[in-house]
């Protein structure tokens, strides 16, 4: 005779049975999520297309400064006069000066000077042979002056037959460039009439700065 409920304790076990093999088999059937790849970043390739360039404000026609060049010193732009001059051995030294008046100018090299006398300011003898010297260009502001030396030798120390002597009024000087003459007048002045080929009775150094014997 069996108790009650002997029946039903297998059938109970058996169902667990089922229940636990369905449970294991549900589970070896389900795939693991696969891990997700990580993409290992690239560097992107240089562009081969030419950047815009940058803004730039419009342009504007600009105008090189050109250095402009000191214009040359001109007879009308120039006080010229003769300085203090100075004797030694048979000679006359006198400086020629020549005072800027106006703007800025250049001024470089021999003046011209003779000898002038007459009411026509015929020249008298030969012109002044040039001294071998420096020749500086010199830029005059207004009121600057510069000078050249006038070396006159006493014609007595000449063969009165070579040289012919006779007096003189003074100085014709044309600055250095230039072909407008200034007469500088100059008492008891004499000269050499006669052309004589190896003598200097008149000569002229170039212009130097200041006014003092170089």
């Amino acid at each position: 005779m069996r108790k009650p409920g002997s029946d039903t304790l297998p059938a109970v076990l058996a169902a667990g049975v089922l229940l636990l093999v369905a449970a294991c088999g549900s589970g070896g059937d389900t795939a693991a999520p696969s891990p997700t790849p990580v993409s290992t970043p690239t560097s992107a390739p240089a562009s081969t297309t030419p950047s815009a360039p940058a803004s730039t404000p419009p342009s504007r026609t600009t105008t090189s400064a050109t250095a402009v060049p000191v214009k040359l010193c001109t007879t009308t732009a120039l006080k010229i006069s003769l300085g203090q001059g100075d004797s030694a051995a048979g000679h006359f030294y006198v400086p020629v000066v020549f005072t800027n008046t106006g703007g800025p100018c250049r001024i470089t090299g021999y003046p011209g000077v003779s000898y002038y006398a007459g009411g026509d300011h015929h020249q008298v003898g030969d012109a002044a042979a040039r001294d071998a010297g420096p020749t500086p260009v010199l830029v005059l502001q207004r009121g600057q002056a510069a000078s050249a030396w006038v070396n006159q030798v006493n014609v007595d120390v000449y063969d009165a037959a070579e040289c012919a002597p006779a007096p003189v009024t003074g100085l014709r000087v044309y600055p250095p460039g230039n072909t407008v003459p200034v007469l500088l007048p100059e008492p008891g002045a004499r000269a050499c009439t006669k052309h004589m080929p190896d003598q200097r009775p008149l000569s002229v150094r170039a212009v130097q700065g200041g006014t003092d014997n170089p």
